[in-house]
């Protein structure tokens, strides 16, 4: 009987200590980004001789991968992180509409920007500020998911935030739900939203679209006055250089592909001969660089030492 009452034991013990598996994957999108590829192309040189550059292979799933066996694809993880630097260190070479008024300075004081639109019809977003604050400041807020905070500082373009599922400290799933655009026929009733898995670095915060359970699409009864569509954040990213031991640039780097009527290749054509989607990029843009000149506002207030953020 005892021998019995050990091996349940046993068991009990190895079933709580096993490895949960991962309810979740990325998107097919997610699989291949292209502003990476840039990033890539530039690296290596390729951009400036005129050779397009090769499409990514994204991340090589194992078809029964754990999350942690994922998780230890170092050289997927690395092209993704040094790509995003690459990306930031090279701002001038990124081929974007440059964010300015009309004068030709910045639109938005103290924040570089740039903006594209892919043939998939996907926006491109680049963009820069330098914050009196150390690195680990700015990391350490880009990183606090708690939903007052993030609405707070990136109010123009989150309507929610939410962490879903939290597998480490330094990683976790967000269901992001982004304001309604401003722009456009379905304006204020028609806004994305968006599922990812997150991971935090030494200096660097990369997301990437994911297919999970975890995250169904929402239900368009939960809102009525908004329906959401399932967007896919083919990558957002932070980088965060040093810049002095109390100062940093911090750069967000956004390939993102809107789904839904921006899928058909009609209204593609059409977006892109009324130059719609032009706009909706720059409108966007210009709701980053607002974004990132209220995080240096926060960040510098915490560098002070003010516990209140004030926006």
């Amino acid at each position: 009987m005892s021998g019995k009452l050990n091996k349940s034991t046993a068991s009990l013990h190895a079933a709580a200590k096993a490895k949960p598996k991962p309810d979740w994957s990325l998107t097919p999108k997610a699989k291949r980004n292209s502003m990476l590829d840039f990033a890539k192309a530039i690296a290596s040189g390729e951009e400036e001789q005129g050779a397009a550059p090769e499409k990514s292979q994204g991340f090589a799933m194992r078809p029964e991968s754990s999350f942690y066996q994922a998780m230890s694809d170092v050289e997927a993880l690395a092209d993704s992180k040094s790509a995003l630097v690459n990306l930031a260190d090279n701002f001038e070479a990124f081929p974007g509409s440059l964010l300015v008024d009309e004068k030709g300075s910045d639109a938005v004081g103290g924040v570089k920007a740039k903006y594209d639109v892919s043939p998939d019809g996907d926006l491109f977003l680049l963009a820069q500020i330098e914050i009196a604050c150390p690195k680990e400041t700015a990391m350490d807020l880009l990183w606090d998911g708690r939903a007052t905070t993030v609405c707070k500082i990136w109010k123009s373009l989150v309507g929610s935030h939410d962490i879903v599922h939290e597998y480490t400290p330094t990683c976790r799933i967000l269901h992001i739900k982004f304001a309604p655009p401003s722009l456009g026929a379905a304006a204020a009733t028609s806004a994305r939203d968006t599922s990812v898995i997150a991971n935090k670095y030494s200096k660097t915060i990369v997301c990437h679209s994911i297919v999970s359970s975890h995250i169904p699409p929402v239900d368009g009864s939960e809102n009525k006055k908004v329906q959401y569509v399932r967007g896919d954040t083919k990558v957002l990213g932070f980088v965060v250089e040093p810049t002095g031991p109390n100062s940093c640039s911090v750069s967000i780097a956004c390939d993102f592909a809107l789904n839904g009527g921006f899928d058909w290749w009609v209204t593609k054509l059409l977006f892109k001969c009324t130059g719609v989607a032009e706009m909706a990029a720059k409108s966007t843009a210009t709701d980053v660089a607002k974004c990132l000149k209220r995080l240096r506002t926060a960040c510098e207030a915490l560098a002070k030492g003010d516990a209140d953020i004030a926006m």
